[in-house]
């Protein structure tokens, strides 16, 4: 009896084992099998209204914040913001300011670093640390991702999208991380770069309120006020996917 007992344990040793190195595998191929397609964020959106995702990225500095959350908070506005889970962590009121404001908060990773250069198992735990914080600190749930610098790959979307965020790019790029002015950083907005294309419904534009982005409080209220005139509904980043009739590029593609 006591052999049949011995043999009866360890086959179930051995199955719990040979059942878990399966799980292990699938889940391996799994992202292999995604990480094999040309894997892309999103950059806007197809819309049947007049809404454009207004968004804003922050790492460091604490300048910024408030100028630009009073400006919001005047013009009736709620934007994304894109936090890095370190100045999260060291700039809770101002968090909270932004949460008791209304506004959308996603991701924007742990580390100010391309995410490129890192390997799988510290992506995971960068992208997982940066949640558990973001999610505590906010109290709301964090599904969106905006890598630090946009830069991204077949791993990046594939594990992000594993762990549960949709990856956000930007159609309109302010460019006012650069300083070229307050003048120029509403050119670039309103009017586009090269295509001579601004903001239209759609679009997801990108802003930073670091405080290397000095200009950015100093040209908001005129893209606002332009936007405005052109009736064009400037919102978070969740309120202009829900609507949205597909994302660009597809969301098929994962």
């Amino acid at each position: 009896m006591r052999f049949l007992i011995v043999r009866r344990k360890s086959l179930l040793i051995v199955l719990g084992a040979l059942v878990l190195s399966l799980m292990i595998l699938g889940a391996q191929n799994s992202i292999k099998s995604v990480v094999a397609n040309n894997l892309k964020p999103i950059y806007s959106a197809k819309v049947t209204n007049n809404r454009i995702a207004i968004t804003f990225d922050i790492s460091w500095g604490s300048q910024n914040v408030l100028p630009i959350l009073d400006i919001l908070n005047q013009e009736k506005i709620k934007a994304t913001f894109f936090l890095s889970s370190p100045w999260a962590e060291d700039h809770q009121e101002l968090v909270g300011q932004i949460v008791a404001n209304g506004h959308e908060v996603g991701s924007h990773g742990r580390r100010h670093v391309d995410f490129n250069t890192l390997s799988e198992s510290t992506l995971i735990e960068e992208l997982r640390l940066a949640k558990d914080v973001l999610e505590k600190t906010t109290k709301q749930k964090i599904t969106l991702l905006r890598p630090p610098n946009g830069a991204y790959n077949n791993k990046v979307i594939s594990i992000a999208t594993n762990q549960g965020y949709r990856v956000i790019q930007w159609s309109v790029d302010s460019l006012d991380w650069k300083k070229p002015g307050p003048q120029m950083v509403i050119e670039y907005v309103i009017n586009g770069r090269k295509s001579n294309k601004g903001a239209s419904p759609g679009d997801i534009i990108l802003f930073h309120a670091s405080d290397s982005a000095p200009d950015t409080p100093l040209a908001l209220p005129t893209i606002i006020k332009t936007l405005k005139e052109k009736n064009y509904e400037l919102v978070p980043v969740g309120i202009l996917l829900n609507d949205a009739v597909e994302t660009w590029p597809p969301e098929s593609n994962l």
